[in-house]
Order: structure tokens, then sequence, then C-alpha cells
């Protein structure tokens, strides 16, 4: 009779073989199925242990045993209080900032990395009193993270006196429309209408109203913020001689100086002329609303094709393209948004476009906006006269730091990147740092 002993064997006997035939095919096979891996894991296991044990005992004996401060120009970290050195002659220096660290190890240094050691294995190295440039950054962005492909210059309203510099280039804009113009002002109370691409000064009280802006408060804008557009012509109605005078007869009667005229074709078009001491001069429609705005002007009057062909005529054509096409346009209200300028360098020079973007673009109180690990290199143009390289500087960390030599550029790892072109005034408004050069950093520090 089967004891319970008997089943358990035969049960073990059956799942072998079903294992067996799983595994290996055959049913029938001798070999316990997946023992050499089993054995394999343990004998791993066992050598993994006796070289962490063969670790423990040689860290036990032999404290601190990492050398690689020795190295001239070595940057290294100490773990336990994140105290950065800079071996200088053999002697380990505290480093005030990472960019003092960079400009340490000079502009020939071969290993750019920071070691992270601990306290034990710095404990033999000699030390040295700090050195390093205060208030120099105390992170440096890498090469491959400079950006400046273009940027946002933005206008600030009344919260700051300078423009707002924004170096992300992910941030939504959108141009100003063709149709479209916006009001500004500058801070000695000059008002500018901003359209296809330009600033044009209003020099008139008039055009404003004439515009349709009576009631538009323009927005201020600091000086190097304007002279990133170029100048357009001024607006101000044209300048008629003789103004009020008695003119020429037109169509049987008879009219001052200054008299504005339409003449409807049967076609629908429309033409405007302007009354001069000699005949009538056509002008283009925004000298005409110009000139109808002037206090004191004579409503325009109505004449047909036969008396503008039996009036005298003036030789002037300079009114129909003194100033540009703005009657069909329109002011843009521009809201809660900022009105920025997209600024796109181009050789040695800047592109500069009107476009609107979010509030938070401008950001509060203006200064530089960069994500942060990020910074851009930038040459102040014009180059002064008598020299033929321009000051280069790095933005980052919101201010801004002198790069007097290439010694310093490739000290800090920036040897042949793009250096954007950026007008002097403009860079004049970013916070100015220290100058980043080697012989600076290599002054001590006491304390």
């Amino acid at each position: 009779m089967q004891t319970q002993r008997d089943h358990v064997h035969a049960y073990q006997f059956l799942m072998g073989r079903m294992s067996s035939a799983l595994v290996l095919g055959d049913p029938a096979s001798a070999e316990v199925p997946a023992r050499r891996a089993l054995v394999g894991i343990n004998i791993g296991l066992v050598l993994a242990l006796l070289i962490a044990i063969g670790f423990g005992i040689y860290g036990w004996l032999v404290p601190g045993g990492n050398k690689s401060w020795q190295a001239q120009g070595a940057i290294v970290v100490e773990k336990e209080t994140g105290t950065r050195y800079v071996n200088v002659g053999g002697v380990l220096h505290p480093a005030l900032n990472h960019a003092s660290a960079k400009l340490l190890q000079g502009p020939n240094a071969t290993n750019s990395k920071v070691a992270l050691l601990s306290r034990a294995s710095l404990a033999d190295a000699p030390r040295g009193a700090p050195m390093g440039i205060p208030d120099a950054p105390q992170t440096l962005p890498p090469a491959q993270d400079l950006v400046g492909s273009h940027w946002l210059t933005c206008l600030p309203g009344d919260a700051a006196p300078g423009p707002s510099l924004n170096f992300d280039t992910d941030v939504p804009t959108a141009p100003l429309p063709p149709d479209r113009y916006v009001l500004v002002e500058s801070p000695a109370g000059a008002q500018y209408l901003l359209w296809g691409g330009a600033k044009h000064q209003v020099a008139d009280p008039t055009v404003p109203i004439a515009l349709g802006m009576a009631n538009v408060r323009p927005v201020r804008a600091p000086q190097p913020w304007l002279d990133a557009l170029p100048d357009g012509p001024v607006l101000a109605p044209a300048r008629i001689d003789g103004r009020g005078t008695p003119g020429p007869t037109i169509g049987g009667g008879t009219y001052q100086v200054g008299q504005l005229f339409e003449q409807r074709a049967v076609n629908g078009a429309v033409q405007m002329f302007v009354l001069l001491s000699e005949g009538l001069a056509p002008v283009s429609r925004t000298e005409f609303v110009l000139l109808d705005a002037v206090p004191g002007s004579p409503e325009p009057a109505q004449i047909d094709a036969a008396a503008v062909a039996s009036a005298p005529r003036s030789a002037d054509q300079s009114l129909t393209s003194r100033l540009p096409e703005l009657s069909g346009a329109r002011w843009q209200d521009h809201g809660a948004n900022a009105i920025c300028l997209r600024q796109v360098p181009v050789g040695p020079r800047v592109v500069s476009e009107v476009v609107f973007a979010g509030p938070e673009a401008a950001g509060p109180g203006g200064g530089v906006h960069l994500r942060p690990g990020t910074g851009v290199v930038v040459a102040a143009m014009p180059i002064p006269p008598g020299r033929r390289v321009p000051d280069r500087y790095l933005i980052t960390e919101g201010h801004r730091y002198l790069l007097p030599d290439d010694d310093s550029m490739r000290a800090l790892g920036y040897s042949g990147v793009p250096v954007r072109p950026m007008a002097k005034d403009l860079l004049a408004t970013v916070p100015s740092g220290p100058a980043l050069s080697p012989a600076a950093a290599g002054a001590a520090r006491k304390g």
C-alpha cells in the first residue's frame, strides 16, 4: 500500500519530467533544468561579495587615496562641505566662484572636469589663501548652451526705466500687422509712431488726432529701445508757403492758398489736391488728412473733372510721396501684452521688428531673462574709433561681464563661440558685473 511519502516522491518525479519536457524538450533527461544557471548565479554572488570585502579592507587600510587634486589647475570640490578648490602651483586655493576657478586654470587647461573628492583625500593637500573675482558668476553656461540667435527687447511700461531683454527663444510673439501702428513716447517727451519697421517722429500735435489717436496714451519707451529702430519720415502737416493768401481761380471760384480739393471720378476713384500759389498740387491721402486737421483750415471743396482740367497746375509733386501711406492703417491696442522688438543679428548689425508678447516676456521691473544654465556672448557695437575689435561680454545670471581678451574666452571655454552684435546703449542697460580675466582671478583675497 502506498504511503504519503510515496505520493510526494511521485509528484516530485512528475513535476521534474514536466520541467524537463518544457525546458529541455526531453521528458526523460537526467539533467536538472536550469541547474547550470543556478550554479553560475551562486558563484557570481560569492565573487561579488569577496570583491566588495576586498575593496572595503583596502579603503580601511588606505583612506583618501584619490590624488587627482595634484594635477596643476585641477578643480576639486570637497564632498562634505562643497568648498571649491583650484590647484595653483601645487597648492589648493579656495575659489570664490566657478568662473574664477576656470580663469585660474588658464587658457591652456586640458582637463575642464570638476573632481568630487572626500575630505580624507584632501587631508594632506597644502592650502592657500582664497583666490578669485568677487561677484563673478557662480556657474558658467556651457558653450553648447549659449543662445542669441534672436531675442526680445520689451518695453517694461512705467515700472522700470530700462527695457527688458529676454533671450528665451521659445517665447511666443505676434508681429505688428502691416495695417496697424502703435504710439510710443521717449523719456524726453517726443512721440513716435511705429509702423513699417521704422519709427516716425510725431512733430505736430494734430497728427495723432488726424490719424484717430486723439485719446490714445503713448507707451513710454527708453531711448536705447527707440534707437534700435531706423528713422522714418517725420510726421507733420506739409508747410504751405503763403497759406491763407488769395490763390488762383479754380472752377470759376476763388480760394485761398492751402485749400484742399477732392475730385471724384466716374469710376469711383478719388483724387486729392492742395492749392499752392501757382496752382493745384496733388497730395497723398496721408498728406490730405494731416492738412485737413490743421487748425483754421477750411472744409475740403468738391470739384469736378472739368475744374481740375482747367485749373492751373503746380509742378510740385513732392506731396504725393513725402509721407508713408498711413490713412488706411489704424492704431493697434496691445492690451496687456508687451510691446517688444524681435532682434535678429545679421552680420555686424541687428535687424529689429515690432512684435507683441505676453506680459511675462517683459517680466516685472525689466532686467535680463535667460533660461537657467544659459547665457549669451555679445559684442558692443559700434566699435569705438581707433579700435579694430569690439568689447565682448558674457551675459548670464542677470549681469554682463566683460571678457577682456581671447585668453579670457579660452579659459572660460568660449573660444570660437558665436559672438552676437548688440547696440552699446542697449547693452549698457544690463547690470554690470566685474571683468573676467585670468589676471584678476589670480589675486589672493584676504579672509
